[in-house]
Order: C-alpha cells, then structure tokens, then sequence
C-alpha cells in the first residue's frame, strides 16, 4: 500500500514516470491500479466493487468474553486469598527454634 502525501512533490521528482516495480507489484497482488478505488476507468463515480473496510468489532462483551472475565477474577481473587491466609499463618514453632 502506498499512502501518498504531497502529490504535487512527488510528480516533481518522477517527473511524470511512475517506477515499474509499482505496477508489477499492483499486478503481482491483483489490484487495479488505473481507474478510481474501484478500478473503473469509463464512469469515475462508480465505485462498484471497490475494496470495503473491514467490518466493526461487536459492542460490548461477547459470551467468551464475559466467561474469561469472570474467571480471570474469581481465580484473582481466590489468589489473594491464599496469599492472604499464607502470610496470616505466622512461622511454625519448628521452623522459629532453628
């Protein structure tokens, strides 16, 4: 993909000619590259068949989503909990003697 952003410079430097390798990697991947977006040369409005964006991610949480978030937090928190009852136990009197 080629995004071109001052146009008028690059047609300095070119001076006209676009590179070969251009239209062999447009023909290459099956892409028109003369035309408008849709590749139409005779009638420059129709956009018939262009390319379309990619559709949007649902709203909202999916029923996998929701499923991972509830046991991503409930095995947080029963990790803390066992931390927490870990480090309430105190040392064992066998381990404090040595």
């Amino acid at each position: 993909m080629v995004f071109i952003e001052a146009p008028d410079q690059i047609q300095e430097r070119l001076e006209g000619k676009v590179p070969e390798d251009h239209f062999q990697a447009c023909e290459a991947s099956g892409m028109e590259y003369k035309g408008n977006a849709a590749g139409n040369t005779k009638d420059y409005l129709d956009l018939t068949g262009q390319n379309k964006q990619v559709a949007w991610l649902p709203a909202g949480f999916t029923a996998k989503g929701i499923v991972a978030l509830v046991f991503s937090c409930v095995s947080a928190f029963l990790g803390m909990a066992f931390i927490s009852v870990y480090g309430a136990s105190g040392i064992p009197a066998k381990i404090r003697r040595r």
